[in-house]
């Protein structure tokens, strides 16, 4: 398996999206091409995917944040391929990016999971991150 910064969007890429975002979020649209190449091209958001040959399975989205407070990074839509769970490519994923993010100078780094993903609660706390006490909130604009 190989973790890597995606770099282009291909039909496979496209493809790979298609399967997984549903596996995330039932309720969160298909990114289009254009989307994913938007992020690609971003200079403040990273892509990660991981590979088992040529098939993506699992991808991360690191988004840097400068903020008046200093420099941070958020680690975003985390998914694995059902066909895969539990064979590490969800810990490599994270690895890989806080590594990358380290190399940038950030020493922050958030996440938010939701309880019911109890796995991958684990596997956050395993790789070093404190749970926080904070309350979350998000604004629903109506469209």
């Amino acid at each position: 398996m190989t973790i890597t910064e995606l770099e282009s969007v291909t039909d496979d890429v496209i493809n790979a999206f298609e399967n997984l975002i549903p596996q995330l979020s039932s309720s969160s649209p298909l990114p289009s091409k254009e989307d994913l190449e938007t992020i690609v091209n971003s200079d403040t958001t990273k892509l990660f995917v991981a590979k088992e040959g040529n098939d993506i399975v699992g991808t991360l989205t690191l988004v840097f944040n400068k903020i008046p407070t200093g420099e941070k990074a958020w680690i975003e839509d985390v998914v694995v391929s059902g066909s895969v769970r539990g064979k590490g490519v969800g810990k490599r994923l994270t690895q890989f990016a806080i590594d990358y993010a380290l190399d940038k100078g950030i020493t922050k780094i958030d996440l938010t999971s939701s309880p019911e993903r109890i796995a991958a609660n684990k596997l956050y706390q395993k790789l070093g991150f404190k749970k926080r006490v904070t309350n979350v909130y998000r604004y629903f604009i109506n469209t």
